[in-house]
């Protein structure tokens, strides 16, 4: 009988040489026992605990089966040989319940582990203890290389509500890097196909307090990066505070990820999805859904010390709270934002005493220089504004956008905005814009994103601005026309 590891994919397409693999069985196992079959398999986390991985290692859990207390294993493996935490048996995913503790699942200062096919969960008094699922901290260690959370539920975290990377967080899925003497990162962070739901602080996040740079001067230490960020393919809902949160990323990439109910447990502005203090972070292909109010959440935030964020081929709706924020807090700025060929539908906006935050809101501390906002779709038959600056901030470029409002007419307070070959519905016109087209856009049904094609004799077909570097498509995979000029709004093939 072979007791090692079978070759396993890894995200790269490159494979795990083989390793010791170790069975846990909470239900029958003995910790006395050798461990390295089903029928020797240990039984506690405790025991896990005091071993030390090798590259290549896997520590497998009985599925049908549950686990009370911490998994906070030992050793390191390689981008090459990563140590695999999973399943065997057949069934329910194996559980693992944190019971209040600080993390369900903790991997600190180590490095090439994956985990897979668990069942994660943290349940506590609704106190100001932080919690986390499934919590990955490196502090005064380097770089730290290849992580992988594939096909993970988890849920019931309850965590206190703070998001600042000096303080301790809490959530479903966080990194974070911290520590003060060794600069501090990742290289290698994907995070796919799970689902999030009961979550407090923030759904799946990358923290850093090493993050002081020309765009984020109030920050901490040095910049280190946080590379090869993949987040793709998660289910998230529930949750207290942010869905999604990349700090520090070099060329992140979030996509088709669904988030469904945001901010419902905090004190502060939230967002659904947002990139901060990054480096030519893209958002795209996701679905977001059901902010909340109060305070006002954003399916969509471009936050502080953010360098050429992009934005794009995103679906926000039914929202209670506004689609867009631009805001870089005191201390920060933010340098080149692309939002483009998104669609908001039903998304709200705000009124706070006699402060109207609207569904594209301009502005709180500081702006956001150079931001390019085209082709985008703002569907708000409810909403009293839909676009609004405050302050003397740096103006939006709004470019060849759909902007439909309430049936007795909303309006745009933007006196810094350049509006150009943008359709107005039931929207005034701002007196600033130029090539305003007043009309229907007559949307196919504009119920869900397939429904916000152009019906053939729409007035936005072909009435366009040619945009440069407008990356190539259209939010339903169309190329855009390189022969003619473009549709108005998120739609560029031609109506059969």
């Amino acid at each position: 009988m072979s007791f090692m590891v079978q070759s396993l994919p890894l995200a790269s397409g490159a494979t795990v040489s083989t390793g010791v693999r170790y069975y846990v069985d909470p239900g029958s196992g003995d910790d006395s026992a050798a461990g390295l079959s089903s029928r020797t398999a240990w039984r506690t986390l405790e025991h896990v605990n005091t071993v030390v991985f090798e590259p290549g290692d896997s520590i497998l859990f009985r599925r049908g089966t549950t686990c009370h207390g911490v998994l906070k294993p030992q050793g390191s493996g390689t981008p090459g040989d990563p140590i695999v935490i999973g399943a065997y048996g057949t069934g329910a995913r194996p559980a693992i319940v944190g019971g209040g503790a600080r993390a369900t699942v903790f991997l600190h200062n180590v490095q090439g582990w994956e985990i897979r096919d668990l069942d994660v969960s943290n349940p506590g008094p609704r106190d100001e203890t932080p919690r986390a699922g499934i919590y990955v901290l490196l502090e005064d260690y380097g770089i730290g290389r290849h992580y992988v959370v594939d096909d993970v539920a988890v849920h019931d975290v309850v965590s206190y509500d703070a998001l600042k990377a000096d303080l301790e967080n809490g959530g479903g899925i966080v990194f974070k890097a911290a520590g003060s003497a060794v600069a501090t990162g990742f290289d290698g962070i994907q995070v796919s196909h799970n689902t999030v739901y009961g979550v407090d602080n923030i759904g799946i996040g990358t923290l850093s307090q090493w993050n002081r740079h020309d765009l984020f001067p109030a920050g901490t230490n040095t910049f280190v990066p946080i590379t090869k960020v993949r987040i793709f393919g998660n289910d998230l809902g529930d949750l207290g505070g942010d869905g999604i949160l990349v700090q520090n990323g070099v060329d992140s990439l979030t996509e088709r990820n669904t988030v469904d109910g945001f901010g419902l447990r905090t004190s502060e502005s939230r967002a659904g999805i947002l990139a901060s203090n990054s480096i030519r972070p893209v958002v795209q292909d996701n679905e977001i859904s059901g902010g909340s109010a109060t305070p006002p959440s954003f399916a969509l935030s471009v936050d502080a010390g953010n360098r050429d964020l992009v934005y794009q081929y995103n679906y926000s709706h039914d929202n209670d709270g506004p689609f867009i924020l631009f805001c870089a807090i005191t201390g920060s700025h933010t340098d080149g934002a692309t939002v483009r060929y998104n669609i908001s539908r039903n998304d709200k906006d705000v009124l706070l005493g006699d402060f109207s935050i609207p569904v594209v809101a301009n502005g709180c501390d500081n702006g956001i220089a150079n931001v390019k906002f085209y082709n985008n779709v703002i569907y708000s038959p409810t909403a009293d504004v839909i676009i609004g600056s405050r302050g003397d901030h740096t103006p939006i470029e709004f470019t060849n956008n759909i902007f439909v409002g309430r049936q007795e007419g909303s309006t745009i307070n933007d006196t810094t905005g350049v509006y150009d070959h943008n359709l107005y519905h039931h929207v005034a016109v701002p007196p600033h814009h130029a090539n305003p087209v007043v009309a229907d856009p007559e949307f196919a049904d504009p119920g869900n994103v397939p429904g916000f094609r152009l019906a053939a004799g729409s007035p936005a077909l072909g009435a366009g601005l040619t945009v440069h570097d407008d990356g190539g498509r259209d939010i339903h995979g169309a190329p855009i026309p390189r022969d003619a000029r473009p549709n108005i709004g998120a739609h560029q093939a031609t109506p059969a």
